[in-house]
């Protein structure tokens, strides 16, 4: 029991944390500025150009595919189930990033539903390597 609470914290908290570093990499990318407020970081959100949130969908399904793959990795069963729980509370997380930044609408479309399939690719794909060995 406590190997599986462990594997589905250290899959989302790695999510998390990649998550966290693509927003970075992307304002550096797409926004020439070193530091920007918090105020003004939701300024830049709805002035955004589409390319920086098409890149973001990629970085947000590439942690979820990330967080399913290592919470699979380290639970022994239901490897699928226990990925797929690591979508929920990344989607629950992002649902509540939502809330307070002005993210556009398709972007809020596209993003919520993503987390669930990708985090059970992730469980899938480690399933089946370890059921090769």
């Amino acid at each position: 029991m406590y190997r599986n609470i462990l594997s589905i914290s250290t899959g989302v908290l790695i999510s998390i944390v990649e998550i966290l570093y693509a927003i970075q990499f992307l304002k550096k990318w797409f926004i020439k500025t070193q530091f920007i407020p918090l105020k003004k970081f939701k300024y830049i959100l709805t002035q955004a150009p589409t390319e920086f949130f098409i890149v973001l969908i990629f970085f947000y399904a590439f942690s979820a595919l990330l967080g399913g793959m290592i919470t699979a990795f380290f639970t022994r069963k239901a490897k699928k189930a226990y990925a797929i729980l690591t979508g929920f509370i990344l989607f629950f997380i992002t649902l509540f990033h939502m809330f307070f930044y002005p993210f556009p609408f398709w972007f809020k479309i596209i993003i919520l539903p993503l987390f669930f399939p990708f985090s059970y690719i992730g469980g899938n794909f480690i399933e089946l390597l370890q059921r090769k060995k």
